[in-house]
């Protein structure tokens, strides 16, 4: 079927390939959650058992996973309890539109199967799906069955390139790759820094990123560096040459850059001190005088030399990287096959080589998810990259061939995610390459979110219009300014700008009538007395917003986490409330520093700087009860009473003088560290400082450091490894999550993509188009060339672009990608506000002018007066104050409780009357009555799991000692099951969580047995204890019947009751 815009009909079509535009806040999200409810209700799948289990719905983050089934969840249960309205019901079921009450029973199922069979309700990220995949076909890649995930990378790398550094001393071929990447790093890069491996690392890790992202290798440049010297060195003798030769009429600038580069350069140079003289055709010389014939020969020699040396360079300067990366790569498929893991970034790859290689079919796929998919549904496509796609290409194309569907959801306005990977041109691929499965396309044109006023200035901005009065703007600033190498807009330019922006006009509801949009030029150029005003006039403006507005409906977006750092540094210290990633940061909180310094003492007791942190911290003199003062006062008298070459230890120093505060809360976590599992220490350390207690507010920030202790405990069970864990941690991990906390939104315009917000301000927005960025020491970094099997660095200098057309080239289709990316990053900034927008447009970006001021359509920067506003969100706060909120929980003594849970083994005999209890204990477990001892094949599962731990003379002692103890008279009537329930270690778990095992429980009409096994009646009053709060807990259990416990002793074949 044509490409062309199509509304909902009442029935699918299958197979069908559904494309959805949808602008911002035109409603994705209730899109997916609704076309995952028709597929529910089909016909075609009444006669699958379950609905649900042949949908796949993908989206990106989890987030966005979590909203959607939340929507679909709120779909059926309105459905199912008759709480929608007609109109809503014929939007979401068009089928079942005359018979509502059918519709409502089929909710009321599906919410049922989706109780009892959750996991097949598979709304997921893509990585999560993958690993499922991965995980069903793990030997296939060269993994267990129990492969681990692991997030970060750079450890493993770092380990594996400190091998090969070690191993370079014997490897000659090894010692050659570190000599040419560092003959690139200090002599052809001109590297300033002298730390080669911080380097070396950096360029792996961001390579096997990259690796990862595209899933093709990388392939080097056919020149070494010693063709690029011997071309730098041809070159320089012919420079040296033609200055010999130079006519008197030569221009008189050129002689004198050309006198000033020879001087400077002996025996090589930079291509960027070479004079621009250079790319001219033409020898420089004097209007109206005529060039030597010699003169103009090696001119066009230098000048062909010119052209050869900057594609050389380009195309193999970074070949030692690559090199590099290879061997590091190599080393580290030794660890990671040893150790048996996969990094959640090489989850993609390795999924693409299951189908490159024809590992696997689509069928064999199914049979290992143990299930098959009809229809599929993806979540911002726009964003989905190739190596994605190319992973879920065959199974939906699969579907779509047996009569299923597949509908994605996009904007490529909003296609802001590049540098992941994320390919826009997929949008369209797809729908050529099925064509032939009857492509729909969907435009979502309302405006679900904004008013009428901001929903107007965006449809002017991104009008095709004004973008074509914004290039045309450019394109003369640029002129005018003489800029070197500009880059001019073409028809296939301005058509893939059309096809971006071609349909963003929006409509937008009749009841949002109102909104307003304020943008504001700023004038100065200097960065400083810039900031200066952005900060005064933010700080105003957040004044009167905050008198109409709650502070958690404002949010404030830049481009960077550096203008983050920048601005809640201002608004912390005018008072104001902020959520950003540095009030988040759990490494910057200064309790977790507190912590960190506990815990790094505990580690290295020597360390007095650590236990001084402590002590002098917020939560160690609220748990005391002692002032930060006197605590001061101590370490200042410690130091002048110590004697000169005198070691310090002032953990000794505080123990002898407040010997009743160590002895309560440090000393026995002094004693234990390293013996007991991290994370239940730290709960205790948590418990025993009132940590919840005296600091409510930081309980997100303590649960999530104990999130991490958790998270972290397989690859870092101990304090030390943890603690180096903790002091490199990266990512979503660094930041705790606040749910409806009123304070400003501080954020980047990347993380807000899919956010909506009543008020946004964007103090420092613009557009910096950036072809090749720099890296941290200002040199430039390269520029990745995806191919369609293999990937190219590229080195790419704007002085490069002078001599070779080609690399002009290159750099030309950058730059329209660099300046569309641009125009979305805008646009997302734009779209997010609901009620009210705010935005300050500097009139430089770095060094660079802010075309910005050239995107917004002037009208909008003129003075107009400010219509007097009404806030509609303070209300939200009263709502708050009418909420309960949970008082902090309270943390065990972890400790205390792992202690309780092991008998003191003092000795051999002791661990040996231990084993055997194990082993008595497993064999009574077998059995439900007296009878089943005559039955020689009960206790053979006991015999497997203990053929390792007990000799076979043992095994058959305890059996015989087992069938003594339960055939003697006075034991038998605690097997004789006839006339109750019996329960063999039946599990319960008491008020604060532990869990308590039964051994025997039998469950009468009237009464309920306790039964208790024991070797002996060593320990009686502690087995009688526990028997008594066994009865309290089955009480609870059986209120009517009367509960009686039992101790039964199964050497001497006595029972007495408690």
């Amino acid at each position: 079927m044509p490409d062309q815009p199509s509304q909902q009909p009442p029935e699918f079509h299958f197979p069908e390939v559904r494309v959805v535009e949808a602008s911002a806040g035109s409603g994705k999200t209730y899109a997916l959650a609704k076309r995952y409810l028709q597929l529910m209700f089909h016909p075609s799948l009444k006669n699958h058992s379950l609905a649900m289990r042949h949908i796949l719905a993908l989206t990106f983050t989890n987030k966005a996973a979590y909203e959607m089934k939340s929507r679909i969840l709120q779909f059926l249960k309105g459905i199912a309890l008759g709480a929608i309205s007609d109109q809503e019901m014929g939007e979401l079921l068009p089928l079942y539109k005359g018979d509502p009450k059918k519709a409502q029973e089929m909710a009321y199922h599906f919410l049922d199967q989706m109780i009892h069979h959750f996991n097949f309700f598979q709304v997921q990220t893509i990585d999560k799906f993958i690993n499922a995949i991965l995980s069903g076909s793990a030997f296939k890649i060269g993994l267990t069955a129990h492969f681990k995930i692991r997030t970060n990378a750079k450890d493993y790398l770092e380990y594996s390139l400190d091998q090969l550094i070690t191993n370079a001393y014997y490897d000659h071929d090894l010692y050659e790759s570190f000599q040419r990447f560092l003959h690139q790093y200090l002599y052809l890069e001109n590297r300033s820094g002298w730390f080669p491996k911080k380097d070396i690392l950096s360029i792996v890790t961001t390579l096997f990123d990259e690796n990862n992202t595209y899933g093709l290798e990388f392939i080097p440049g056919p020149y070494k560096s010693e063709d690029i010297q011997k071309t730098k060195k041809q070159i320089l003798a012919e420079i040296k040459r033609l200055e010999q030769m130079l006519p008197e009429e030569t221009d008189a600038r050129f002689l004198k850059s050309l006198e000033n580069f020879i001087k400077a350069h002996e025996h090589s140079f930079d291509i960027d001190t070479v004079s621009d003289y250079f790319a001219r055709e033409t020898f420089p010389i004097r209007k109206g005088k005529d060039v030597p014939i010699e003169v103009e020969a090696l001119w066009g020699s230098i000048h062909e030399g010119l052209h050869k040396l900057v594609e050389q360079e380009a195309f193999s300067l970074f070949n030692p990287y690559i090199d590099m990366y290879n061997k590091v790569k190599t080393a580290l498929l030794e660890v990671t096959t040893r150790e048996d893991i996969l990094f959640l970034g090489e989850l993609n790859k390795k999924a693409k080589a299951l189908f490159d290689e024809e590992y696997m079919t689509v069928e064999e796929l199914y049979y290992r998810l143990a299930t098959r998919f009809h229809h599929y549904l993806i979540d911002e496509f726009q964003d989905t990259s190739r190596l994605q796609w190319q992973n879920l290409h065959l199974m939906a194309e699969e579907a779509l061939s047996t009569g299923g569907s597949l509908f994605y959801v996009g904007d490529r306005k909003q296609a802001i995610y590049g540098f992941r990977g994320g390919d826009v041109r997929l949008f369209d691929d797809l729908k050529k390459g099925f064509s032939h499965f009857n492509v729909q396309v969907d435009r979502l044109t309302t405006n679900w979110r904004s008013q009428k006023n901001i929903v107007e200035f965006n449809n002017d901005v991104f009008s095709w219009a004004n973008l074509k009065h914004f290039i045309e703007a450019k394109e003369e600033y640029e002129t005018a300014k003489k800029k070197k190498n500009p880059v001019r807009f073409a028809d296939d330019d301005y058509y893939q700008l059309q096809k971006i922006f071609g349909q963003c006009q929006q409509e937008y509801l009749l009841s949002n009538d109102g909104g307003y949009v304020q943008m504001e030029y700023i004038e100065e150029e200097k960065r400083e007395k810039r900031d200066e005003i952005v900060r005064e006039k933010l700080i105003g403006l957040l004044k009167g917003l905050g008198s109409r507005y709650a502070l958690k409906d404002i949010a404030v977006l830049t481009r960077g986490n550096a203008e983050i750092e920048l601005m809640t540094q201002w608004l912390l210290e005018e008072g104001f409330v902020v959520e950003s990633e540095r009030t988040s940061n759990v490494q910057e909180h200064p309790h977790i520093e507190e912590i960190v310094a506990l815990m790094t003492f505990l580690n290295s007791p020597i360390d007095n700087q650590a236990f001084a942190r402590f002590i002098l911290g917020d939560i160690f003199t609220r748990a005391t009860g002692l002032s930060r003062e006197e605590y001061e006062a101590f370490i200042i008298q410690v130091q002048g009473t110590r004697k000169k070459d005198e070691p310090l230890y002032l953990y000794m120093a505080f123990r002898d003088k407040y010997p009743h505060l160590w002895e309560r809360y440090l000393e026995e976590y002094f004693r234990t560290i390293g013996l007991y599992p991290l994370y239940e220490l730290m709960v205790s350390v948590f418990g025993r400082l009132q940590c919840l207690k005296n600091f409510p507010e930081t309980e997100g920030f303590f649960m999530h450091f104990l999130e991490l202790i958790k998270k972290a405990e397989d690859e870092n069970p101990d304090c030390e490894s943890f603690l180096h864990y903790f002091e490199e941690l990266q990512g979503e991990d660094l930041y705790v999550r606040f749910l409806d906390r009123n304070a400003i939104k501080l954020l980047t315009i990347h993380k807000s993509k899919g956010l909506e917000f009543p008020v946004v301000i964007l103090p420092f927005l613009g557009m910096d188009i950036q072809v090749v960025s720099t890296s941290v020491d200002n040199k430039q970094s390269y520029l990745l060339r995806p191919g369609q099997k293999q990937m190219r660095l590229l080195r790419l200098k704007n002085k490069y672009l002078s001599y070779s057309e080609e690399l002009y080239t290159v750099y030309r289709e950058e730059y329209i990608q660099a300046l569309l990316s641009e125009l979305n990053n805008v646009y997302v900034a734009l779209t997010r506000p609901r009620e009210e927008l705010y935005v300050f447009v500097p009139k430089k970006i770095g060094n660079s002018f802010n075309f910005l001021k050239l995107l917004i359509p002037e009208n909008y920067f003129l003075p107009k007066e400010k219509p007097v506003l009404k806030g509609h969100y303070k209300e939200g706060l009263e709502l708050d104050s009418h909420r309960m909120d949970l008082n902090p929980s309270q943390e065990s003594d972890w400790i205390q409780y792992l202690k309780d849970e092991f008998l003191p083994a003092k000795n051999l005999q002791q661990l040996q009357i231990m084993q055997k209890g194990e082993l008595i204990h497993a064999l009574l477990g077998c059995l439900k009555s007296a009878k089943d001892i005559t039955r020689k094949e009960i206790f053979q599962p006991v015999l497997q799991m203990y053929r390792t731990h007990a000799e076979k003379s043992e095994f058959e002692a305890a059996v015989q000692l087992t069938s003594h103890f339960v055939k003697s008279a006075q034991i038998q009537k605690f097997f004789e099951s006839d006339q109750c329930q019996v329960f063999i270690e039946q599990e319960i778990i008491n008020a604060v969580g532990h869990t308590k095992r039964i051994d025997r429980l039998m469950v009468f009409k009237e009464e309920v047995w306790i039964c208790d096994f024991k070797l002996t009646d060593e320990n009686r009053n502690q087995y009688m204890e526990q028997v008594l709060e066994y009865k309290r807990l089955v009480e609870c259990l059986y209120p009517s019947q009367v509960v009686r416990g039992f101790l039964l002793y199964v050497t001497t074949n006595q029972y007495e009751e408690v």
